[in-house]
Formats: structure tokens, sequence, C-alpha cells
């Protein structure tokens, strides 16, 4: 059996951005201090299942479906924050990329 490597803390702060809500808020209904949010949810790669859970509670999103063994065939969504800049001033953008068995699309705001 083969998995992918999974970013869940990046998973996690799209998903954070996408609800809108803050990473102060998210921090303490999380219990741990705004400053080390960056440090220990966000960049890392692997998160204890119990946090995981709380945080998929939290956020009503199932951030273990990215370790199922069937969804290593991409389907369903995946949301991105890409930051452009336009003009000299720097805009965070949202892309959602669908993905289905016969087609692909994406969808931008």
């Amino acid at each position: 059996m083969k998995f992918q490597n999974i970013h869940i803390g990046s998973l996690i702060k799209t998903e954070v951005k996408h609800r809108g809500m803050t990473f102060t808020e998210f921090a303490k209904r999380i219990g741990i201090q705004k400053q080390n949010v960056e440090r220990k949810i966000f960049k890392k790669q692997g998160l204890n299942t119990d946090l995981l859970i709380q945080i998929s509670e939290l956020l009503n999103f199932d951030f273990f479906k990215y370790f199922q063994n069937n969804y290593s065939q991409l389907q369903g969504e995946v949301k991105a924050t890409l930051t452009v800049e336009i003009n000299g001033k720097k805009q965070d953008k949202e892309f959602r990329f669908v993905f289905d068995k016969n087609d692909t699309k994406m969808e931008g705001n």
C-alpha cells in the first residue's frame, strides 16, 4: 500500500482562512497561544490524532479523508490560497480545484 505525502498543517491553514476565522480565534478555540499556531499547527506535516479530531470538529471539516486509501485518486475539491501582487498591491486569491473522474475544472474569485 502506498500513501501520498500530505502536509496536513497547510490544509488546515487553508480551511481556517476559507472559514473566515482569524488565527487568534482558531488558536484560542484549540487551546494554544496565537504565536504558536503557525509552528505547532500550520507548519506541521503530521499531527496527533486527538488534535486533528478537535480541529476537524471545530472547523466542521473531515481532515481524515486525506488519509483514506482511495483518496490517492484525487477526486472532490481542493482549495488553495495564492497571494498575488497587482499594481504593487498584494491580494489573497482563493482557488478551488474540482476533480471528477472524467474532467477537471478550476474556479477562482
